[in-house]
């Protein structure tokens, strides 16, 4: 479990005149798109974020093992957690998963996938006003186009990182997926499957994360994990979100 810490596995809209997205939808698609109920404009609550989190019937294969929510930003660690990441721009890439000191309110739930398994699924819901969803989102896909290769430097050591961005399905107003592999020297390689989906104010985030030790360059050359049966679980996470703007 250190070495998951190491590699940071703990840890994603633009304005009218961008292209269409990854998921096939232009940019600024708006939450009372024609077919879709009016939402809420108001932020939802670290309640309704908590009741918004996927249930043991909607992830049949796998074990929820934990949830929490808060209203209002996270605060900061009690611990030194100082990360170091070169370009600066590449930590939106980084941090995908995590608050940014906007968000309203959060909740985030882990699963594994049977109980043996060692590979954790993150699902992590943050609150915004919609402008604020949309300008994160922004800012993720933006860096995702320079920030192909960064660097990483924390208390277990440096670690060099590959990212790539993926086809993801029509989910939500909008919605981003990429994974990226981590180079921990001798230790191996950490990988990390990301799908964020922007659904009204709120941001929905599953990453897949797992180590896989060291692999030849020829075993490395082919090496793109996909969602595979977590595809389901996310777009029943989304199913649940858009509920919760509904109401």
């Amino acid at each position: 479990m250190a070495l998951l810490t190491a590699i940071g596995l703990t840890s994603a809209c633009g304005g009218a005149t961008e292209p269409a997205g990854a998921a096939g939808k232009p940019e600024n698609a708006t939450s009372t798109a024609a077919g879709k109920p009016a939402q809420r404009t108001e932020p939802l609550t670290a309640a309704e974020l908590k009741s918004a989190l996927l249930t043991a019937e909607q992830v049949v294969g796998f074990e929820i093992t934990g949830s929490s929510a808060r209203d209002g930003a996270a605060e900061e660690p009690s611990y030194d957690a100082e990360e170091t990441i070169l370009p600066e721009a590449c930590r939106q890439v980084r941090d995908a998963t995590k608050g940014d000191d906007e968000e309203t309110a959060a909740a985030q739930s882990t699963m594994y996938r049977g109980k043996s398994a060692l590979a954790p699924r993150s699902t992590n819901l943050l609150s915004y006003t919609e402008e604020a969803a949309r300008s994160r989102m922004t800012r993720l896909r933006v860096a995702l186009r320079s920030c192909d290769r960064f660097r990483v430097t924390n208390a277990f050591g440096k670690s060099s990182v590959t990212s790539e961005v993926l086809n993801v399905p029509d989910l939500g107003d909008e919605a981003l997926r990429f994974r990226t592999l981590s180079r921990m020297d001798e230790k191996g390689f950490g990988w990390k499957l990301v799908t964020a989906v922007r659904v009204g104010g709120v941001i929905a985030t599953v990453d897949v994360q797992e180590i896989t030790g060291p692999m030849s360059p020829e075993k490395l050359a082919t090496f793109k994990p996909e969602p595979g049966p977590d595809e389901g679980v996310i777009a029943g996470l989304v199913e649940n979100v858009t509920d919760a703007q509904g109401t």
